[in-house]
């Protein structure tokens, strides 16, 4: 028992690290595609602020909300797994 509460923090831990370099690198590459597309565009108006709002469409589109993944499709192979092993 206390091996298998090992395995769900490290698990855990280690699917949370995973989790957040993945949102960096979503994050910096809708940046640098942004920043693409204002020079791409004629450089018009403050590029900080062409920036600003493309990330904060970024947030709420359907993309970051996908990471979740990070931590489902591993509970759901695990569990399967075991069920499989244990009771088939």
């Amino acid at each position: 028992m206390l091996g298998f509460l090992r395995f769900l923090v490290i698990g855990f831990v280690v699917l949370t690290a995973l989790y957040w370099l993945l949102s960096i690198y979503l994050r910096s590459i809708t940046r640098e595609r942004l920043e693409e597309e204002w020079v791409e565009q004629g450089s018009i108006g403050a590029q900080d602020d062409y920036v600003e709002e493309g990330m904060a469409e970024f947030e709420r589109s359907f993309l970051p909300k996908l990471v979740l993944l990070v931590y489902i499709i591993p509970l759901i192979a695990f569990t399967a797994i075991l069920y499989i092993t244990n009771f088939m």
